[in-house]
């Protein structure tokens, strides 16, 4: 990992793991990834909580294929984000 807070919390994982996906960590220290992780994560910010609440009664199975599809076309998606710093907020 090249941020030394984000190597401690994946410390768990398999490093091939730690580059293949993104990953949510939670306040007890667990993690939480793919479509599954997306849902925990609208749900934890206030302006998309009802959007969470509504992507949490679909399967995780399918969830995680819908990441799988998105995360397929990484590439071509990726050229729709501005290139530069992420802003960086802490809790």
């Amino acid at each position: 990992m090249h941020d030394e807070e984000a190597a401690t919390l994946l410390e768990p994982l398999p490093e091939d793991e730690g580059f293949a996906s993104w990953h949510l960590a939670r306040g007890d220290g667990s993690l939480v990834g793919y479509g599954t992780g997306g849902v925990e994560l609208l749900r934890s910010m206030r302006l998309t909580r009802r959007a969470g609440r509504l992507f949490a009664v679909v399967p995780d199975r399918v969830l995680d294929a819908a990441y799988g599809l998105v995360a397929r076309y990484r590439g071509p998606l990726g050229r729709l984000v501005p290139d530069g710093p992420a802003p960086k907020r802490f809790p």
